[in-house]
């Protein structure tokens, strides 16, 4: 269990267990950073994306609906599809997550620690990560022990929190922790986007017979509601030349007011190149979050054998705009089991942690992405199983120095049995008649082309523009492809029949070599070369069913250091990492031409830079910190290919001599840009000063101030995709009663007030599209503890 331990003149330590097993963060020869429960709650930090206030390395983003994804130097993947893996492990309560939203979603209150690990993890990990992991690690019960603690806040935006927990010693042996929490705020956008609505509650049970044998029960409850995440216009490219036009908002207008609709109506969508109609309904998001977990520890002659079986499943829908889409939905059930065990142990001077896994994943989900005149309807069922064998052994060639090498088997098998179908409104034909011509030919005419329901069965959608005079009376769907000539004489609808049952198995073998020498008492020089890999998958796309696993090689160079009596901390890491097959999603036309957006691999990078973390306590009671990380991520083979009209990308190309849907596929070179949210500089600094006020009470100040370097947000490359260099700063001032869990404060975040770009996407129906981070909040916060 970690505690930041506070000491009397000297920097607290921060206990992990990033390598299966305790020790102190000083001690742990890998690139790690950890923040506390603690820290977290004085900090008011309730959810993944507060991580980047404390991580250098770290980005988390969410494009629309509940998924989200998780950015280390620039290694991650955006994404809308359920069924991609994450480049970054989540796990939550040493049970790793096959879906990151399910565990950030649900995690974040009565932490006893977050651990964001930096590079692959491919050897002690439930599941290969090529980018890092990031484990969510709550408060555990304490034997012994009847307390129990909460945290009120109440903010601007109508901001309420509320959380606490009670241990309670339930006999001499066993103990119980029962928490909870209730987070809400209003829409930081007017359409009411960008809101917050969460529940949640834990409770675990710890039974130690002896002190050989300790078994640790849980079940966790989560449920997600509101809005959800929002995105303003930044502007839209003029069809055919792509010039762009800025658009007349800003930061908090969302999609869904009466200005932005009517600004969306003046817009031209391809393919149909008609003005578009307003939203067709408020976005909504209704998702829940369960889990069972255990714990088993037995100390033997062999070692500590560790048993962490769990369940764990997830079920809801949302309906979002995405990429300004009009309207998206998607209604999934999730279900996880897996099972890990561990020996670790010492043997002379060998320490050894050997162990398997077992993981088993069944998503069911029905989703549409309705851009008026394409509207893809997807059903599909996706499997994934996985298991591994793993061992780590370190041994000590003398008193100070340590070598290690580890090697892991994974086995990953999936399958998908799904179809997506797409109904695409052509102007004039396939491949359509692009403005101005289009206008000639009637498209931009009221009536003359579909706009697309929210439907999702294609049988709903043939019905509804038969009998809404569209197409020929008596129209029927069929299961296969069907081209339905349009009555206006303004084109057709073509709708795609593409099926796909498809699987297959991945495996390897990945490797960590390293060694460890203790310069001095406090003093940790290391060295590492490991490897990691993500598996394969499939997706509901024609001609493009599959795409290949990533690999990783990291290469790091580390020190950690405590000098003065525990009074200066100073860590510097360089690293190394060259990443070749990078599963990347962007938006590409599949061998009919129709819009996917689609997994593939991207070719090599080479990401290289150094962390440096200082830590200084010149005098009791102040504690300063600087974290920097210099950062270069850099694609040396990057291609995109696609077609008109969805051709808008920023970088050279040629013409590949394919067509799709009659139109010349391109191959665009972005070789040499950066990898995405990787910016070059990255600098955090802090400042806690305490006050005594009596021998009772203290007023404790903290500043807190991040500043970014620009960065890109999204393949293609275009100038609005480019996330200008900000500062972020928070303040807090607390007055509280010294050595007890009393206190008051009020703080406020994001001091300059700007809402700065987080996801930019370029839409596929032709707008720039941005979702922007929270404005300035402020509001008061009280905890106690008993």
């Amino acid at each position: 269990m970690a505690q930041a331990a506070p000491a009397e003149t000297g920097i607290g330590e921060i206990v992990v267990t990033a390598q299966r097993k305790v020790e102190s963060i000083q001690r742990a020869a890998i690139a790690i950073d950890a923040v506390t429960g603690a820290d977290l709650a004085a900090r008011g930090m309730v959810s993944a994306a507060d991580l980047t206030k404390q991580v250098p390395a770290i980005a988390v983003t969410n494009g629309g609906g509940s998924n989200t994804s998780i950015f280390l130097r620039g290694v991650g993947n955006v994404t809308n599809s359920s069924y991609n893996d994450p480049a970054v492990t989540p796990s939550y309560d040493g049970v790793v997550m096959g879906r990151a939203a399910g565990a950030f979603s649900a995690a974040f209150y009565d932490l006893a620690r977050v651990e964001v690990l930096k590079g692959p993890q491919g050897i002690l990990y439930g599941r290969n990560a090529t980018g890092g992991a990031v484990n969510i690690i709550p408060a555990r019960p304490e034997l012994g022990k009847t307390k129990m603690g909460f945290t009120l806040s109440y903010g601007n935006h109508d901001a309420l929190g509320a959380e606490g927990y009670l241990n309670l010693a339930t006999s001499d042996h066993t103990a119980l922790r029962i928490a909870a929490t209730r987070q809400s705020h209003d829409g930081y956008n007017r359409d009411g986007s960008d809101d917050l609505d969460r529940t949640g509650f834990r409770v675990q049970y710890l039974i130690e017979p002896s002190s050989d044998l300790s078994i640790r029960l849980g079940a966790d409850w989560t449920a997600v509601g509101g809005v959800g995440a929002g995105s303003s216009y930044v502007g839209s490219f003029t069809p055919g030349t792509y010039g762009f036009v800025p658009g007349p908002f800003d930061t908090s207008e969302g999609f869904n007011t009466a200005a932005a609709n009517a600004w969306r109506q003046t817009q031209l969508g391809a393919p149909g190149f008609g003005f578009l109609n307003a939203m067709n309904r408020q976005q909504s998001t209704d998702y829940t979050y369960w889990g069972l977990n255990a714990e088993v520890n037995w100390t033997t002659s062999l070692g500590k054998v560790t048993v962490i079986p769990a369940y764990r499943e997830s079920k809801g829908e949302a309906y979002f705009y995405g990429p300004a889409f009009n309207t998206a939905y998607n209604n999934e059930h999730d279900k996880q089991t897996s099972l890990e065990l561990r020996l670790a142990g010492s043997r002379g001077k060998v320490d050894y942690v050997l162990g398997g896994f077992w993981f088993n994943e069944k998503i069911v989900a029905r989703n549409e992405y309705n851009q008026e005149f394409v509207l893809p309807i997807q059903s599909y069922t996706h499997k994934t199983n996985s298991w591994a064998l793993f061992g780590q052994l370190t041994g000590h060639i003398t008193d100070k120095l340590r070598l290690v090498g580890g090697a892991r088997y994974t086995h990953d098998h999936k399958d998908m049995n799904g179809i997506i179908n797409n109904f695409i409104a052509f102007c004039g034909g396939i491949p359509p008649v692009t403005p101005p011509a289009s206008f000639g030919i009637g498209c931009a005419a009221p009536g003359a082309l579909p706009h697309f329901p929210n439907y999702l069965t294609t049988g709903q959608t043939v019905s509804w523009m038969a009998s809404n005079g569209y197409i020929a009376p008596g129209s029927t769907d069929q299961a296969n492809v069907q081209v339905f000539p349009l009555l206006s004489g303004a084109g057709v609808v073509l709708k795609t029949y593409n099926p796909v049952v498809d699987s297959g198995s991945y495996n390897r073998v990945t490797w960590k070599l390293a060694a460890e020498y203790d310069v001095g008492p406090r003093s940790l020089l290391f060295i590492s070369a490991e490897s990691g890999y993500r598996a394969g998958g499939f997706q509901l796309a024609e001609g493009k069913s599959r795409y290949k696993p990533e690999f990783i090689t990291a290469f790091t160079i580390g020190s950690k250091n405590r000098f003065f009596n525990n009074r200066l901390q100073v860590n510097a890491e360089a690293f190394l990492w060259k990443y070749k097959d990078q599963q990347i999603t962007y938006f590409t036309v599949d061998s009919s031409g129709t819009l996917i957006n689609s997994n593939e691999n991207a070719g090599r990078a080479t990401i290289k830079g150094f962390d440096l973390d200082v830590v200084a306590r010149p005098m009791p009671n102040t504690t300063l910190s600087a974290k920097v990380q210099y950062l270069s991520a850099k694609y040396d083979d990057l291609h995109l290919y696609t077609a008109a009209p969805r051709d808008n990308i920023g970088c050279p190309y040629s013409f590949t001599g394919a067509t799709a849907g009659g139109a010349p596929v391109k191959d665009f070179n972005c070789s040499g840009n950066s990898l995405l949210f990787s910016p070059e500089w990255t600098v955090n600094l802090g400042l806690e000063q305490i006050v005594p006020l009596t021998h009772d009470f203290e007023v404790v100040g903290s500043v807190n101030t991040s500043w970014r370097s620009d960065q890109w947000g999204a393949f293609e490359h275009l100038s609005f995709e480019h996330i200008p260099a900000y500062w972020n700063t928070d303040l807090s001032l607390t007055l509280r009663k010294a050595g007890s869990g009393w206190s008051l404060g009020a703080y406020v975040n994001n001091v300059e007030n700007v809402r700065r770009m987080v996801t930019p996407q370029l839409s596929p129906i032709g707008m720039a599209v941005a979702r922007y981070g929270a404005p300035r909040t402020y509001g008061l916060r009280l905890s106690a503890a008993f």
